[in-house]
């Protein structure tokens, strides 16, 4: 499975200066696979630390955070050599080890010529428990389930870039794109998942590997926090897919667990996105910019990693594959917004939709232009009509907005209808505009 942050990673390494590399991700995203792929295809050592497994530089990290040290402890252990260009030294699950997390400051400040890689899934956990991340000397990324247009190009072992970069040529693949996504709204991004469909094409199967995923999912729980903070992070993940299928998405504490309120789950939603597992979306009554700074912070919409882990905790079952566009209109469309804020945004992203205090008007996702809150209106199926966005059009004149919904393209004055899959393009149309 080809990802495109394979390009950052060569970008990365060519860089003259450079800072250690910190891949966060929630577990079984791929980031162990694609670092140790794009290591050997690039240098000719290649050192691998596994903080789950492999013990022997717990010793010398408590005692000393000298990257010389350190390299030095690694040499004896692994008999290879670190020479700078030449080899690699990947961190895995470095959330096992905080002193590790630390050292990376000083890889950072010591070793710039280095290539240090760093991943971990439940990152999450050391900010839970008071420590800190080395501010400024990392260069922190984010690998998601594979995009849409990953999954297509595993799929159907071709490439479909060309496609879905040329309305036109959407246009005459509608009905396969079509199909495509209604597939990607089943199986989602997990890479086991999605190899295990390739392999097998057996749809039950695919929910025995998501279900296996979510149960690491919650065995992570258990193993990083105690019964009751494991408790309620179980309470809220249960939660989610109920709440998001309401046609008012708002999160409610009360769904949790009846007479609850935010002091008894803040600390719980702060963790699971800290560990790549959820995605929240504030609310703000006045867009604009910059958002963050009218923002109701009580006010927010939970989404999940990824969509065909929704999909299964919502019990969607395969047959909905075979209706011509139900699994889009669905659960009030909350998995077309999954999809959207998926492909768009990254975990730990300020999100953003616009409401009115008394919710008669919603927009689903804004987003930032040079000098402009940018409105995108999520349509499930095939009928566009969206009060609430000509309200916005009309109150705000937004120099930009977008519509998806699965209906082609097309521009009439600022607003922009985009098909569905073709939701990776708004970030480079926004940049055109800024360009401009």
């Amino acid at each position: 499975m080809k990802r495109e942050f394979e390009k950052y990673l060569k970008e990365w390494k060519e860089e003259k200066v450079r800072k250690p590399l910190l891949l966060r991700g929630a577990r079984q995203v791929g980031k162990t696979y694609l670092l140790k792929k794009f290591a050997q295809e690039n240098f000719d050592y290649v050192i691998y630390v596994s903080f789950d497994n492999d013990k022997y530089l717990d010793d010398t990290l408590s005692v000393t955070l000298n990257p010389d040290h350190i390299l030095d402890a690694i040499e004896k252990e692994t008999h290879t050599p670190i020479i700078a260009g030449k080899t690699i030294v990947i961190f895995d699950e470095i959330q096992e080890n905080s002193r590790a997390l630390t050292s990376l400051k000083y890889f950072n400040e010591n070793k710039p010529e280095l290539h240090i890689v760093a991943s971990g899934s439940a990152l999450g956990v050391l900010q839970h428990k008071g420590f800190s991340f080395p501010v400024g000397k990392v260069d922190t990324q984010y690998l998601k389930p594979l995009s849409f247009l990953e999954f297509i190009n595993a799929v159907e072992s071709e490439d479909y870039t060309n496609i879905l970069s040329d309305f036109e040529a959407m246009r005459r693949f509608r009905t396969k794109l079509e199909e495509l996504l209604k597939l990607y709204f089943y199986i989602g991004g997990m890479p086991e998942v999605v190899k295990n469909f390739i392999k097998n094409k057996n749809y039950e199967l695919v929910k025995t590997v998501q279900k296996r995923i979510l149960d690491d999912y919650f065995a992570d729980f258990s193993k990083y926090t105690d019964t009751n903070f494991n408790a309620k992070l179980q309470a809220i993940w249960n939660s989610i897919p109920k709440q998001i299928s309401r046609e008012n998405k708002k999160f409610k504490y009360g769904e949790v667990k009846k007479g609850s309120r935010a002091d008894d789950y803040l600390a719980h939603i702060q963790w699971l996105q800290n560990s790549a597992l959820i995605y929240k979306a504030i609310a703000t009554y006045t867009p604009k910019l910059p958002l963050k700074f009218y923002e109701e912070s009580n006010l927010f919409k939970i989404f999940i990693c990824d969509i065909g882990l929704l999909s299964y905790l919502m019990g969607v079952h395969s047959k909905t594959l075979l209706a011509k566009d139900s699994i889009f209109t669905e659960f009030k469309g909350a998995l077309s917004e999954q999809f959207i804020c998926q492909q768009l945004f990254n975990p730990n992203d300020s999100i953003f939709y616009w409401t009115t205090e008394k919710s008669t008007n919603e927009i689903d996702f804004l987003m930032s232009a040079w000098d402009t809150p940018v409105p995108i209106e999520v349509k499930s199926g095939f009928n566009t009509q969206a009060k609430s966005l000509k309200v916005f059009r009309e109150k705000y004149q937004p120099k930009l907005s977008f519509r998806l919904s699965l209906n082609d393209y097309n521009k009439t004055d600022d607003l922009i209808d985009l098909p569905l899959y073709a939701v990776h393009l708004i970030p480079k149309i926004i940049e055109e505009y800024n360009k401009k």
